[in-house]
This record gives structure tokens, C-alpha cells and sequence, in this order.
């Protein structure tokens, strides 16, 4: 039981590390730009609505997206007319996150690490470093998720 446990919180620690990680690099790769391309995705709602449910299902958590577009309306960078198209996109990115955990990404999550590993030690140009965040973290997110599901699944059925 304990060692259950133990491996249930070091996936979720190492999923939510996969998060943040891949959320900065996300937000370090755009830079000064965030505006300029902020306004650009949310000009048309169906485009809004589009890269919500695109973001949502590149970084696995609509309630990040829904964070860190609150978080944008506070500084100032998005309208709240311009945030609805991102929500709802967010809504619709979940089910893609269904669809891409279905489709066993758990299963090289440890090549992706290893990808962005390499590329960050190795890229020459500052661009390719904070890509290399974005799939470090998304490698790190696969891979605790792959340890919640095999720690939860040792659960003994007298439990449930």
C-alpha cells in the first residue's frame, strides 16, 4: 500500500512538473509576441474556439488553459469578450486529451524526455531551447500519467 501511494504521488509530482515546465516553455517561446499573437487567435471566435481546444490538448489540463487565460485578462493582454472563444475551446480540448491519452503516448513518453533532454543541452539557439521545454514537459506529463495509471491500478478490489 505504501509503495502505491509513494508511486501515486511521484507520478502526479512529476505530471504537474511536466505542466508547468511545458506551460513556461510555451510562454518563453512566445515571448514578446504574446500579444501580437494573442490578438491574432482571438480575433475570429471560431479561430478563439479552435486554439483553445488545441493549446488544452497540447498541454493536457483545461483548467491550465483556463488559468493562464484568466491570468492573461488580469494583465491585460486579452478582452473578456476574447477569452469565451478560448474557454469553450478548452471544454472541447479535453476531449482530445481523452483521445491522445488513448492512444498510449504513456508508452514513449520516456523517448520524448529524452528528445527535449537533448535538445536543450545540445540547442545552439535560444528558440530551440524553449521549444525543447514545451516537449520535455509534455514527455514529463505522459510519463506521470503513466505512473498514476499503474500505481491506481494495484489497487485491491475490496478497496473500491
Amino acid at each position: 500500500m505504501l509503495v502505491m501511494l509513494t508511486e501515486l504521488l511521484s507520478g502526479l509530482a512529476l505530471f504537474l512538473f511536466g505542466m508547468k515546465f511545458m506551460s513556461e516553455g510555451l510562454q518563453k517561446a512566445a515571448g514578446d509576441k504574446m500579444r501580437v499573437i494573442l490578438d491574432r487567435v482571438t480575433k475570429n471566435r471560431f479561430v478563439a474556439v479552435f486554439f483553445g481546444a488545441i493549446f488544452t490538448a497540447i498541454i493536457q489540463s483545461s483548467g491550465a488553459t483556463t488559468v493562464m487565460e484568466v491570468s492573461f485578462v488580469n494583465a491585460g493582454l486579452l478582452t473578456l469578450e476574447q477569452s469565451v472563444g478560448i474557454t469553450f475551446g478548452a471544454n472541447i480540448g479535453t476531449t482530445i486529451t481523452a483521445q491522445l491519452v488513448s492512444l498510449k503516448l504513456t508508452a514513449i513518453a520516456p523517448y520524448i524526455i529524452f528528445v527535449g533532454a537533448c535538445l536543450m543541452m545540445f540547442g545552439n539557439k535560444p528558440i530551440t531551447r524553449k521549444i525543447s521545454e514545451v516537449i520535455f514537459g509534455f514527455g514529463a506529463l505522459f510519463l506521470g500519467i503513466n505512473s498514476m495509471t499503474g500505481a491506481l491500478s494495484r489497487i485491491p478490489p475490496e478497496i473500491i
